[in-house]
């Protein structure tokens, strides 16, 4: 096994998993970092195969989102990490709430209502015989309604035709309206379209109330898009209000989320329930779990196993965080699932009145906790290669930029944590002989296999594998293990 990427050291003697802890180990509280990635989170159940097979007990695990689902159901089953891999080994996109089904049924539902609502009023407004000209008595003749429907095909073919070239010329065309619409007062624009529309109401009412051949039922549909979007641009209650209505028409989640929070809350429970609940409030091995507060905009620490000193609390609160205390074991899943609630992706979860939401990005690796928290050492655990950002392909849709942008942004947010370790933390804790840094990086040497939201069981395997490879390895150079027998 060769160590990872830019270590320099390669691995020397019997295979590392034939070898235990060194018998000087020299520290005491040590605490376990596990770092969000979505699906990649399945590499750190590889790492805790490791702990587990030698016997390291952190005093003290930090996690953030899936960082933090780990960390609660290993705590849960007594630092095992059987169940935690039976998990993952199942886990698709689906049992974590991401099934595209709902999606469509939400979207094709939308979609009947709105279409079904909009045919009948364009059924009664724009019909020379259901509409005004029916009720005054005057259909007009068969000729004028025959030029209408004739009128009507030939503007939609002519819409349908526009909204074919926008689809193939859209990206070209934003570069063009860029280039070709000055910078202008968007209140001309909202007052100008305005006049369009009364114009274009006028005619249309002129039309039907006289039979004049008109596409009235084209005319109906554009006015009315024409005033849905006037009223949207137009500033004042009435715009807000309709704003807030199509945001709640977004699939699930009531337009703050494609997907809620259930289906990860049952899994963690069902998993947490199979192991030891007590644990994760009253077990030797503490658990800091972070979240972003959406309202203070602070990272918050939910802690559970141990009452927050005033120096905790101080030093969490220097760095732009808080301190919640968690006693119940319920509690603890909740804020869990919170971590993991990636913006956008899944809504805010709400934990006492208020809304939290991950915080890749922001503190995806919070060894700064372990510190205050009293730790005289730290694993680690980062799901990219700390050297930098893996190279990747350019994202091909919104979700794979978003995932690319949150690897970058974990990567700095670990170079800020390495950077700005306390002067007795950054050297050895033993020089001599054999030297053990109090920090050892867990790390892949490469991309991993998959993404943030791939979740499948064949990427599980391989990720499991090559976590159980490197953190024997990151412990190797570290210098925690035994020495080799010659």
């Amino acid at each position: 096994m060769s160590a990872s990427a830019g270590s320099g050291v390669a691995p020397v003697g019997p295979h590392p998993r034939d070898r235990a802890l060194r018998a000087d180990f020299p520290f005491r509280h040590v605490a376990l970092v596990l770092s969000g990635g979505g699906a990649l989170g399945a590499y750190e159940v590889g790492v805790l195969k490791v702990l587990e097979r030698l016997g390291l007990a952190p005093a003290l695990v930090a996690g953030v989102s899936s960082g933090a689902l780990n960390a609660v159901a290993w705590v849960a089953h007594g630092l095992r990490s059987a169940a935690l891999e039976r998990v993952w080994l199942a886990l698709r996109a689906s049992n974590v709430g991401m099934r595209l089904i709902t999606l469509l049924v939400r979207a094709l539902g939308v979609a009947v209502l709105l279409f079904a609502t909009l045919e009948m009023f364009l059924t009664l407004a724009g019909s020379p015989v259901l509409g005004s000209p029916g009720l005054l008595g005057r259909h007009g003749s068969g000729r004028a309604y025959a030029v209408s429907v004739a009128l009507d095909a030939a503007a939609w073919a002519l819409v349908a035709a526009l909204g074919l070239a926008v689809v193939a010329l859209s990206r070209r065309a934003e570069g063009w309206i860029a280039r070709l619409t000055p910078l202008t007062d968007p209140q001309r624009w909202h007052l100008r379209l305005g006049y369009l529309l009364l114009v274009g109401a006028t005619v249309h009412l002129v039309t039907l109330v006289t039979g004049l051949p008109w596409p009235h039922r084209f005319s109906a549909t554009a006015l009315t898009f024409g005033f849905v979007a006037w009223l949207a641009n137009r500033p004042g209650f009435g715009s807000g209000r309709l704003r807030h209505l199509m945001l709640r028409l977004l699939p699930e989640a009531g337009g703050r989320g494609l997907w809620g929070s259930a289906s990860r809350r049952s899994v963690l429970e069902a998993l947490v329930a199979d192991g030891e609940p007590a644990r994760l409030t009253a077990g030797p091995t503490r658990l800091a779990i972070g979240a972003l507060a959406v309202d203070s905009g602070r990272m918050c620490h939910f802690v559970s196993g141990f009452d927050p000193a005033p120096e905790f609390r101080a030093r969490i609160e220097e760095a732009l965080g808080e301190v919640i205390a968690v006693r119940d074991p319920a509690a603890v899943v909740r804020a869990a699932v919170a971590s993991s609630a990636i913006p956008g992706i899944f809504e805010p979860v709400r934990f006492e009145g208020r809304d939290f939401v991950d915080p890749g990005g922001f503190s995806n690796q919070p060894l700064h906790v372990a510190i205050a928290a009293g730790a005289d050492a730290a694993i680690v655990v980062f799901l990219a290669p700390s050297d930098g950002p893996p190279p990747a392909r350019p994202a091909r849709n919104l979700i794979e930029l978003g995932g690319r942008l949150l690897e970058i942004a974990n990567w700095r947010d670990l170079q800020v944590e390495l950077r700005s370790l306390p002067p007795d933390w950054a050297a050895t804790a033993r020089p001599g002989p054999a030297p053990a840094p109090r920090v050892c990086v867990v790390e892949p040497r490469g991309p991993l296999p998959g993404g943030v939201m791939d979740f499948a069981p064949v990427h599980a395997a391989e990720l499991i594998r090559r976590g159980e490879e490197d953190a024997w390895a990151a412990l190797q150079r570290a210098g925690w293990l035994a020495a080799a027998e010659v």
